[in-house]
């Protein structure tokens, strides 16, 4: 099973929670039914989401790795963890979590436990027991630089052993905040694009049809959801003043710090909020951080 967590939306009264976590949920489906032919359910815990398999096999295959590692780029999302279950028994846990490390012989290894719930033991006692088991099988402790790291989720009564996990891009669910307009004038504009989405907006593009390639980047990170767009010829000075025009809450462009003072005239014009997601940073930075986004759709 793979197991998703999420740290912003957690902040969020019960009410707003709820509807973030729907929606994450919403998100995730569409990727899943898009990327994958696997049938797979989506259910909700508390401050978690799981992902099952239908086959309910304890041994995830390549496929079921790819799908957590896709999930992990929908936005709001910490971590997708690859996950064995078991029924809360921590003698025999224990046990079994050895004989899963027992390659583990003549290398340092640490226990990490994480504990939710209340439990006749506290999260060291846990650690202590499991990691016992594996000095059996020929490791040795290190809980400050060990090679091997076993991570483990005590949730009530169930025991999560994590194989494998993959950092999300955090975030907000796309979808929980006001549609916004999205200016694609040039190649940072996919960048700036990008923002908007991690903040949890729906975009719409008006876009020169030189960037059109664009779309198919930016619906990835969006999750599929709708993307509607509008073409202009004109730079982004024209661009901007149609925009002004256009109705949507806010606006969002590419203009980095050292284009600033061109735009500042026009940006006075404004009538909606103008947000320059690229203020904060340099010209190798926007590469570097393009190279990536661009970079974990192609793999």
């Amino acid at each position: 099973m793979i197991s998703v967590r999420y740290d912003e939306i957690a902040l969020k009264s019960r009410f707003v929670r709820n509807r973030f976590e729907k929606i994450l949920t919403g998100n995730m489906d569409r990727v899943l039914r898009r990327d994958f032919d696997g049938n797979f359910r989506i259910r909700r815990g508390y401050g978690r989401i799981y992902i099952d398999s239908a086959s309910h096999s304890e041994s995830f295959s390549e496929e079921e790795l790819r799908i957590a590692r896709r999930i992990s780029k929908v936005f709001g999302v910490v971590s997708a963890d690859v996950s064995v279950k078991m029924e809360l028994d921590l003698e025999e846990n224990a046990r079994r979590i050895a004989e899963i490390f027992e390659n583990v012989k003549g290398r340092t290894f640490a226990v990490r436990v994480k504990r939710t719930g209340r439990h006749s033991f506290t999260s060291m006692d846990a650690a202590r027991i499991i990691g016992r088991e594996v000095v059996k099988k020929g490791g040795m402790v290190d809980l400050k630089n060990p090679e091997v790291e076993i991570s483990v989720e005590i949730r009530d009564s169930d025991l999560y052993l994590i194989t494998d996990s993959f950092r999300g891009f955090r975030g907000l669910p796309v979808g929980t905040q006001e549609r916004v307009l999205c200016i694609l004038s040039d190649e940072k504009s996919l960048l700036s694009s990008w923002y908007a989405l991690k903040r949890g907006c729906d975009i719409d593009v008006l876009m020169n049809p030189e960037f059109s390639w664009m779309l198919d980047v930016l619906s990835y990170w969006a999750s599929y959801r709708e993307i509607r767009s509008f073409e202009s010829d004109g730079n982004l000075d024209e661009m901007l003043e149609n925009a002004y025009e256009s109705g949507y809450k806010a606006i969002f462009c590419s203009i980095s710090s050292d284009e600033l003072d061109r735009y500042s005239e026009l940006l006075r014009k404004r009538k909606m909020p103008v947000f320059m997601p690229l203020l904060p940073f340099s010209g190798d930075e926007i590469e570097k951080k393009l190279l990536l986004i661009k970079g974990e759709v192609d793999g």
